[in-house]
């Protein structure tokens, strides 16, 4: 008994190391992220510095659609077995270059950036999604130490060129796409090192798995583009409906709250490659998911009020000017929106179907996008923005739990009942009759 207890210790102490790595690791990622983008609002304008974070939410959406596909394929599916692997490297091929021509394409047609933006753009946009994929087979293998180290480098490099490029003269956009591409880059070749032999080899490109990974990835992807697609859709009502400069303050304020999404976002990627890796029964997973969601809206919480009062203090410190407190209060209700649903989501993806999560999503996602394009034309206040996408993506949280996983709770729970009343009774002595002759035997 005593070696089972301590077994079970053993097992608790373990996640909990592991979910704390999971948080180092986004933090170092965070932080990286926001001294980039920091020193940006620092040496910007309001009007580069929103354009800087609308280039820099389009690499979080190809990060998004290729770490859904390609990421959360390899963990779920069977990465070692030899078509679906190489389904797998044959989709990271094609996603990671076609969205590295793409999306630079669209930008300079468009004339929000010049050519030799588009260039840095899709070189950025590559090494980004590439750094991605190899966090993601970490990931998968609970290896949140070596994430820590590889996203080290990663922020070394990044500011270190962006340093580099501050002594030659004034920075620009470019100089921040050339910082985030050599930072990433970088990473990824530390993340190969990392990886072990058993995850460094490619196979055959014959027969590919292609359908296979599709069936599953499609659906990811489309249902992990949903957030960061909104938060871009977000920035291009407030530039189109209010102005460029107020696309900059509300980038100003999320780059202060960023930190609070990122720690939420680390425990919730721990949380997706524990529940895929888990033979824990839909109950036993959800209480999990209950307690993932009661730890992360309290943490952001406490961070939250932390943030809001530091504001004065820090929030020049941070980003060379105060952001409006409005904004910052909006991006930090988003932030406890997403602690709130990403839990059941992750766990929804894996034991329900990422189809039926997906079409829950995107009609949260709609709500969002339907109420923040009505606060803008009604009122023309920005910073309302956040608040208007946090609002449907808690009820798209709350929707994936009563709708999914309690039904899926209700009918295992149901299963299990039966198992046990047919081990109990034998199929060649129905329930039924056993239960009528001890009747009659009474009578």
């Amino acid at each position: 008994m005593n070696s089972v207890k301590r077994a079970a210790a053993s097992g608790r102490a373990a996640s909990g190391r592991a979910a704390l790595a999971a948080v180092a690791a986004q933090g170092t990622q965070a932080l990286a992220s926001f001294l980039l983008l920091a020193a940006a609002a620092r040496s910007l304008g309001l009007a580069d510095f929103g354009i800087l974070g609308l280039l820099y939410g389009l690499l979080v959406v190809c990060a998004a659609v290729t770490s859904g596909f390609i990421g959360d394929s390899l963990t779920v599916l069977d990465r070692h077995d030899r078509s679906i692997r190489s389904g797998l490297q044959c989709w990271t091929f094609v996603l990671s270059l076609g969205c590295a021509l793409a999306v630079p394409l669209v930008s300079r047609t468009t004339g929000l950036i010049g050519p030799g933006t588009a260039v840095l753009l899709g070189t950025a946009l590559w090494c980004y999604v590439i750094e991605d994929l190899l966090r993601r087979v970490l990931m998968a293998k609970l290896l949140f130490v070596r994430i820590l180290g590889m996203d080290s480098i990663m922020l070394v490099v990044s500011v270190g060129t962006l340093a580099l490029l501050a002594h030659y003269g004034p920075l620009s956009v470019d100089s921040f796409l050339v910082a985030i591409a050599c930072g990433q880059l970088a990473g990824a070749i530390t993340g190969a090192g990392s990886a072990g032999r058993g995850e460094r080899y490619l196979v055959s490109l014959r027969s590919p798995a292609w359908r296979t990974v599709a069936a599953y990835g499609s659906w990811r992807a489309a249902q992990q583009m949903l957030r960061p697609g909104m938060l871009t859709v977000v920035r291009l009502l407030v530039i189109a409906l209010v102005s460029l400069e107020a696309g900059g303050l509300l980038e100003m304020a999320r780059v202060y709250t960023a930190p609070a999404l990122l720690v939420v976002s680390g425990l919730t990627s721990y949380l997706f490659a524990s529940f895929a890796r888990s033979d824990e029964s839909v109950a036993a997973l959800l209480r999990r998911a209950d307690r993932g969601v009661f730890l992360l809206v309290g943490l952001t919480v406490i961070c939250g009020a932390a943030a809001l009062a530091a504001l004065p203090v820090a929030g020049p410190l941070a980003t060379g000017q105060e952001p409006p407190a409005l904004a910052v209060a909006g991006w930090l209700l988003y932030a406890v929106s997403v602690a709130a649903a990403t839990p059941y989501g992750s766990l929804a993806a894996v034991r329900v179907g990422s189809r039926r999560v997906f079409l829950l999503r995107l009609a949260d996602t709609t709500v969002s996008l339907g109420l923040t394009a009505a606060v803008l034309l009604v009122s023309g206040n920005y910073a309302l923005a956040p608040l208007a996408a946090a609002s449907g993506s808690l009820l798209g949280g709350l929707a994936i739990r009563s709708l999914l996983l309690v039904p899926l709770r209700s009918r295992e729970t149901k299963d299990n009942r039966q198992r046990r009343q047919l081990h109990k009774y034998p199929a060649t002595t129905p329930v039924e009759s056993n239960t009528e002759r001890h009747m009659g035997t009474n009578v």
